[in-house]
């Protein structure tokens, strides 16, 4: 009997494993990018509904014009979620009038496409900022965990791709929970100067009709109104502000994809991915390639793209209303919230090869700083004395042949003779102490640094600090909530 088919036959040699689920949905959104008309249309839906019930509340048209006006706007809305032609502002108008006759012309009273198209992009934009948000929140709580997995798991630490001193895989993977802790901080940044209302501002110097600004600020859900109606509908800056955060996380998941990338690698050896974040090569069946990776810090690099066009497309026009500007499309922001969910999904399925990093630890010279710092103060020596002492005692060593915890006190007598004219004398068991690493590790017991009693503070200090970042993203969704049904609640005051 023949086997079932495959379903998808990607999958294949070394990752016969079904692809996670985030890089399927990362995919998908990158195989099929969304239009920012199409993407943000429920903003200008939700604006025109603001705008009509604050119309019908100041007397600017009836209550029936009104409700007449939003049964309109519903149907145009249902209409265009199957003909996408309808999502511009022309269209939307022209369908609503076709559908209630004249007196939908009367939406329009008051605005512009100017306040209106601004207005729909903060909503966009500050919805899609906390998505993003979330995502963050999530990654961080993902590698937490990690971490506190890890916190005993010894690696050694590297600058420039070379063995410096060790660390624990838990201390490594914490750096990249503060940098995404950074991210959320500006994300709240961008989100609380995007989330301000345009409307009221018309083209760009207002209107003579008696407006209620604040009222459809409040129906929307925005902080605060651009109070200036020129800035209102010329001002970018947080739309680049948010191309600006979108790059910084991504070039930092990116660096977190360098780093387990080449720990993945058959030199390194030091961690074992799981297949689903893998592919395979089509001709060497041995292949496990970290293609995820790869992806990641390409898409890392497309964010500097997005982030410089946004700049430049600014650069040195008028400070009012154009369409030059090109900002951040859907696709861009998929591309973020996906990766981090696809970097938050790797780093939980790694296997750290705990054997393999502590041998690779026993074979470099990291704990050469110690046995620096042990001479300076047993012997009283600057440190730099004590630096060039170790380093000839090192570069005897791999002379000999010798690992870190083979040096013995006469190639330390013999180095310091030589520098310093002047043999030191160092017991066995101050050499070894300085030597072990373990109690190499225990001793960088300070804020921050890597001994397990220090990471364990610095696990709960995360802990606690992505929860308050939760609360305060919960609360900004309920506030927009509560703003969305005080609008429901308006339209139900005038019958609709």
């Amino acid at each position: 009997m023949s086997k079932s088919p495959k379903t998808d036959w990607e999958r294949f040699g070394r990752a016969r494993k079904a692809e996670a689920e985030s890089i399927t949905e990362l995919n998908a959104w990158r195989r099929n990018p969304r239009s920012f008309d199409i993407a943000s249309y429920y903003g200008q839906v939700l604006i025109h509904r603001a705008h009509t019930v604050m119309l019908a509340e100041q007397g600017i048209i009836t209550s029936e014009e009104a409700k007449t006006i939003l049964v309109g706007v519903r149907a145009v809305e249902k209409a265009a979620s199957e003909d996408p032609s309808l999502v511009g502002y022309m269209s939307t108008e022209t369908a609503l009038i076709k559908r209630v006759g004249e007196v939908g012309g009367k939406m329009h009273i008051g605005r512009s496409r100017n306040d209106m198209g601004h207005a729909q992009r903060r909503i966009y934009l500050r919805d899609q900022t906390e998505r993003l948000i979330g995502a963050v929140i999530e990654f961080q709580k993902t590698l937490i965990d990690k971490a506190e997995e890890n916190v005993d798991t010894l690696m050694p630490g590297y600058t420039h791709i070379r063995q410096a001193q060790p660390v624990t895989l838990a201390h490594y993977i914490l750096a990249h929970v503060e940098a995404a802790a950074r991210t959320v901080e500006r994300l709240e940044g961008v989100y609380s100067r995007a989330n301000l209302s345009t409307m009221g501002a018309a083209a760009f110097a207002g209107t003579s009709w008696d407006v209620d600004r604040e009222r459809v600020k409040e129906l929307l859900g925005f902080d605060a109104l651009l109070e200036n109606t020129t800035d209102a509908v010329a001002t970018t800056d947080y739309a680049i502000e948010l191309a600006s955060a979108i790059a910084i996380h991504m070039t930092q998941i990116g660096r977190l994809a360098e780093d387990l990338q080449i720990w993945s690698s058959d030199e390194y050896n030091m961690i074992d991915l799981d297949e689903a974040y893998a592919g395979t090569s089509s001709i060497m069946p041995q292949k496990k390639n970290p293609l995820e990776f790869e992806y990641i810090k390409g898409y890392s690099a497309e964010s500097i793209g997005n982030l410089v066009t946004a700049v430049t497309s600014v650069k040195g026009i008028s400070y009012t209303n154009t369409v030059d500007r090109l900002l951040i499309e859907p696709v861009a922001l998929d591309t973020a919230v996906g990766s981090t969910k696809v970097m938050a999904g790797a780093v939980a399925t790694i296997t750290p090869k705990r054997d393999v990093m502590l041998k690779n630890l026993r074979g470099g010279f990291t704990t050469a700083t110690d046995l620096a710092d042990t001479l300076v103060r047993s012997h009283s020596l600057s440190f730099r004395q004590a630096h060039d002492i170790i380093v000839e005692v090192v570069v005897k060593a791999l002379e000999e042949g010798k690992m870190a915890e083979e040096i013995g006190p006469e190639m330390v007598s013999d180095a310091s003779e030589k520098v310093i004219e002047k043999k030191l004398r160092i017991s066995t068991e101050e050499l070894a102490s300085a030597l072990d690493l373990n109690k190499n590790l225990l001793g960088r017991n300070t804020i921050g640094g890597p001994a397990p009693e220090s990471v364990l503070k610095m696990i709960a200090n995360r802990r606690s600090s992505v929860e308050e970042q939760g609360k305060r993203h919960e609360e900004r969704l309920r506030k927009v909530g509560r703003a969305l049904e005080k609008l429901g609640a308006a339209e139900a005051r005038i019958g609709f």
